[in-house]
Parts: C-alpha cells; structure tokens; sequence
C-alpha cells in the first residue's frame, strides 16, 4: 500500500471507530492495511452479491419470458421456485423464491428470501426488480432494482442501474451495520456459452459497471471497472478484468479478478494493488 496516502486518513478513521486490532501492540502499517483492507472486501462483496442477483434474474426469468408454465424448472437450482402471476395471458410478475433456508444457486451464491421481478412495459423489455425478505451471502438486502432488455433478445444483453439498495448485516450481538449503495449502474454483454448450447448455466459475459458505497463512518466507497470485466455464471463470479477501488480519503487500490478462466479463475478470489503492495480477496 502506498502507506504515506494511506495515513492521511487514518486519524479519520481511528476516531470513527472502524478499525479493531487482533491484539495490542499492532504494527502501524498493519493497523492502516486493515483500514483499507476491510472496506474493499464490503465493497467487493457487495458488487458480487449485486452481480449474483441480478445474474439470476436474467438467467431464471429473461430466459423464460415466453414459457407457458406457471412455474419455471428448466435448468433452476434445487430449492428454488420461479413462480410467474398471469392476468390472461400477461405476465403480471414473476417471483423467484428460494425459500427459508439459504439455498446454494449454482457455485458460491447463496440466497434466501424473495425477488420478484415486475414487468414496465407491456413489450417485456423493461422492468422493476423489487427485493423481499432477500438474504444474499450473510447480507440482508433491500431495495430495488431498475433491469432493462437491451437488443431484442431476452436473455442476453441487458443493463442494470439503482440508487435504493442497502446491504445490512448483523454481528453476534444482533448489532445492525448498513451499506447504502447510492448508486449503480451496470451493462451486462453476452459472449458465449462455454458449451454452445441452449442452456443458460455455463454463459459467460462481459461487463461494465460503477458502483458508489457509504461505508458505516459516511466515507464514500467506490468501484469502477477499468477494463471489461468477465462474469461466468457457473462460478457466481467475475473471473477476468481489472477494476478501480477507491476509498474516501484513504487511498486507491488496482482489482485485478484474474485472467478469464473458467477453471482456474472460479475461486473468488481477487487480488487489490496499491504502489506495489498486494492483498488478496476472497469472495
């Protein structure tokens, strides 16, 4: 890190509360690494939950908008329910329920809770993504999403924005730490199935996105991709690009996701560069 930026914002953060030692006696730079360590996990973590649920939602319902069932079951993890609420033959909404435990929807993402997905038009290429009761990866979530079709095929390319979301979490104590995302916008481009097939669960896209994050002091968090980043559906994670991660008068940090690759990039794991020092991020 580059740790002469870093201290500037220490005092700061010292006099917030935000940082806890493992022991008395800590090193200095250990103490400022954790300072800036800790809030790129929340922000990491919460832009992969972001990518997660909204990923699920072009998967399970974009795929399906054309289905005369009430209830989807094609390629959906076990566990949860797509239900689709018709007037006639118009769709009214779509819930995706992945009921009171946390089920695993495909690799790392595990979801409890509701998203119900509400048509804006009647061409089905706009819509509301309202979040009910949703828990994504110990975080309770809500708010809502706007989700747009781009192109005319549904399923594939699609973007994403939202200023109302909030991730929460709770400590042992049942002590409630919030996570407002004041803003964020994302385009998602198909590029392949990795089995060139018809089925959905092994797509691989590209992505673009922006996201602004309070950390609990009210300093602003921020992460913006620098190169196209690649999402791989099967992983539940972005696997390849480079991102921006910028924290409020603290310092900036170089995301690196890894080089693209379905097998070995799958881990969640994420490296963050500052003036030639590096942490590693699991998510």
């Amino acid at each position: 890190m580059n740790f002469r930026y870093l201290k500037l914002g220490l005092v700061t953060f010292l006099f917030a509360g935000t940082m806890n030692s493992c022991s008395t006696g800590s090193d200095p730079e250990d103490i400022i690494d954790d300072v800036f360590t800790v809030p790129a996990k929340y922000c990491l973590t919460i832009n992969n939950g972001i990518n997660d649920i909204v990923m699920n939602v072009n998967a399970i319902v974009m795929n399906n908008l054309d289905t005369k069932k009430d209830v989807i079951d094609d390629e959906v993890p076990t566990g949860v329910t797509p239900t689709i609420y018709r007037t006639g033959e118009v769709i009214d909404s779509v819930v995706i329920d992945y009921g009171a435990d946390k089920t695993i929807s495909s690799i790392g993402g595990k979801f409890k809770g509701k998203v119900v997905v509400d048509p804006v038009d009647e061409k089905l290429q706009k819509f509301e993504i309202r979040l009910q009761d949703l828990e994504v990866n110990n975080f309770d979530v809500t708010g809502a999403f706007n989700f747009d079709i781009v192109g005319d095929v549904a399923g594939r390319d699609f973007s994403v924005s939202s200023s109302t979301i909030k991730f929460l979490i709770t400590d042992s104590e049942s002590n409630v730490t919030e996570f407002p995302v004041t803003s964020f916008e994302a385009g998602y481009k198909y590029v392949r199935s990795e089995k060139d097939d018809v089925d959905y669960v092994d797509d691989i896209y590209n992505l673009t996105s922006d996201i602004d994050i309070t950390y609990p002091t009210g300093a602003l968090m921020s992460l913006t991709n620098q190169s196209d980043l690649l999402y791989a559906y099967a992983c539940k994670n972005v696997i390849g690009g480079t991102a921006l991660f910028t924290l409020q008068d603290i310092g900036e940090g170089s995301v690196n996701y890894g080089g693209g690759d379905t097998v070995d990039n799958c881990d969640g794991d994420v490296s963050v560069t500052s003036q030639g020092s590096t942490i590693t991020i699991s998510l």
